[in-house]
């Protein structure tokens, strides 16, 4: 009876306490609701104070502001828009171009392979002298046919068919797969010697799977930053197409064979800073008076499409901005890339699989690598560099003067 009495209490304190929990943490939960809603609230209010605060700015503004100074303006900024495209449409053009660099990443890809590379060995050779050594099978002849087996295997379609993995993978799964298919079918087989085989592969095949997740890292990567420019360069046409139109410009259609780089290219040559000055001189002869000054007056509330692109760069700005996160974002995913290449080749140092080459020793093989890949990878940031200037972007969208004109 103590017993039950002992039971029951323990059972209800337990209960007690599960249910203080519960309600504990239902409390915490709707505390923590309530206070996000309330945050959510109040930053909506700050966002709606900050809009009227500019319109009124920009209200205070256009009072102070003389018709001269307004179309000063307007005309400066429309011609450092145009500035803007081109800056901003090249380096769309070029980063896509570097995504990927064919010299670095054949260097790298020359790691993958199962031929003798950087590393000094040729997976295929070890597989076979692996084998070899073991001597899985008991009989001459069937060791020699797991060995011509063996070397049919690298050149079968089906080897590279698995997604996401290097041949040197597949290559080390289909042969020891075969040996122990092989040992399934024959007693004799010594299995202890096919787990050995299987081990000293795993010695070389932590290094490749270590590679296949950099490689894999940096597919995605690349992929993912060429669809942010496409999209971006996709926005920014349908951008510059609305206000080329609003300023007299009416580009051709895209042709059938024409990639979208070059019909940028072709548009932005038209849309010059000549064109803009030139059709500016227009406008302002359309309500220039007898005594020669321009009518801004009547200009300013006439020419509505000029007022409207004026008023509208700050989503040029925008697309702008758009284009530095993701060049940031690429060089993000590019040195990480670059870590994951080095822990792998590291692996493959700690492994004690790199060999030497001739008179030059394991060690020299390593640190020849490691500087030919962080010298390939400082000459492909330097080409990015180079032909992206992220600081011009930033000074000449930073020189328009966004603010709207009523």
């Amino acid at each position: 009876m103590k017993n039950q009495i002992l039971i029951l209490s323990f059972f209800f304190m337990s209960s007690s306490s599960g249910f203080g929990q519960v309600y504990s943490d239902s409390l915490i939960i709707n505390i923590q609701g309530t206070l996000g809603k309330l945050q959510s609230e109040n930053e909506n209010l700050k966002s709606r104070l900050e809009i009227q605060s500019r319109s009124l700015t920009d209200i205070s503004k256009n009072q102070s502001l003389t018709d001269k100074t307004k179309w000063e303006k307007i005309k400066t900024n429309l011609i450092k828009s145009t500035e803007v495209y081109k800056i901003l449409s090249d380096d769309i053009i070029d980063l896509k171009s570097q995504v990927i660099n064919q010299d670095y990443q054949g260097y790298i890809k020359k790691l993958s392979s199962v031929e003798k590379g950087p590393l000094g060995f040729s997976f295929e050779d070890v597989i076979l002298k692996t084998a070899e050594n073991k001597a899985i099978f008991s009989k001459k002849k069937k060791n020699e046919r797991f060995m011509s087996v063996l070397k049919s295997l690298k050149d079968s379609p089906i080897v590279g068919l698995i997604p996401y993995a290097s041949q040197a993978v597949n290559l080390s799964t289909a042969a020891v797969n075969v040996a122990y298919a092989s040992g399934m079918q024959d007693k004799r087989v010594n299995f202890d010697k096919i787990k050995e085989f299987e081990k000293e592969l795993q010695r070389y095949t932590g290094f490749y799977n270590m590679l296949d997740k950099a490689n894999l890292m940096n597919t995605n990567s690349s992929s993912q930053t060429v669809t942010m420019l496409e999209a971006l360069q996709l926005d920014l046409l349908e951008k510059f197409k609305k206000d080329a139109q609003k300023l007299g410009y009416n580009p051709r259609d895209l042709r059938g064979d024409e990639s979208l780089d070059d019909y940028f290219n072709y548009m932005i040559g038209e849309f010059s800073i000549d064109y803009m000055k030139k059709r500016i001189s227009e406008i302002e002869g359309k309500y220039t008076q007898k005594d020669g000054k321009v009518n801004l007056g009547e200009m300013l509330q006439m020419e509505l499409d000029l007022r409207h692109v004026n008023n509208n760069l700050d989503y040029t700005q925008s697309l702008c901005n758009r284009f530095i996160s993701v060049h940031d974002q690429y060089f993000d995913f590019e040195n990480r890339y670059f870590d994951q290449v080095k822990q792998a080749i590291n692996v493959a140092k700690a492994n004690n699989i790199i060999e030497g080459v001739g008179e030059r020793p394991s060690q020299m093989i390593y640190e020849d690598l490691m500087k030919d890949l962080g010298s390939k990878k400082k000459k492909k940031d330097a080409a990015i560099k180079s032909s992206i200037n992220i600081k011009e972007l930033k000074d000449k969208i930073d020189s328009v003067d966004i603010y709207k004109i009523l």
